[in-house]
């Protein structure tokens, strides 16, 4: 990728950059360096509400919670006025999709061992 003009030469080679990593730094490297830290839970539920308000401006409500089937947080989009739900991210078939591929992967590991 990246554009060639003609006439102007790169001050490293295209091959040798790619090769060596010039111009791009080693994420795996900062990943490792920094150890991730849960933000405290009174910093996540006073953003939520702030999330919550913003929504409401626009005649929408959030509501947050965490399928335990598949230990992950879904967000529905409900409208304030029919409580009807607009949206689910992820959807419910996405949902469910990932507990089937994470039964399945769970009932081969449990053959295999």
């Amino acid at each position: 990728m990246g554009v060639e003009i003609p006439g102007i030469q790169p001050a490293i080679p295209r091959e040798t950059a790619v090769r060596e990593g010039h111009g791009r730094p080693d994420v795996s490297v900062a990943r490792q360096q920094v150890p991730r830290q849960a933000p405290p839970a009174a910093s996540i539920q006073s953003n939520l509400e702030k999330l919550e308000k913003t929504f409401l401006a626009f005649n929408k409500r959030l509501h947050f919670y965490v399928n335990e089937e598949i230990d992950r947080v879904i967000v529905k989009v409900i409208d304030a006025e029919t409580d009807k739900v607009i949206k689910e991210i992820p959807p419910e078939e996405i949902q469910r999709l990932v507990a089937r591929i994470e039964e399945a992967i769970g009932l081969l590991v449990d053959e295999m061992i």
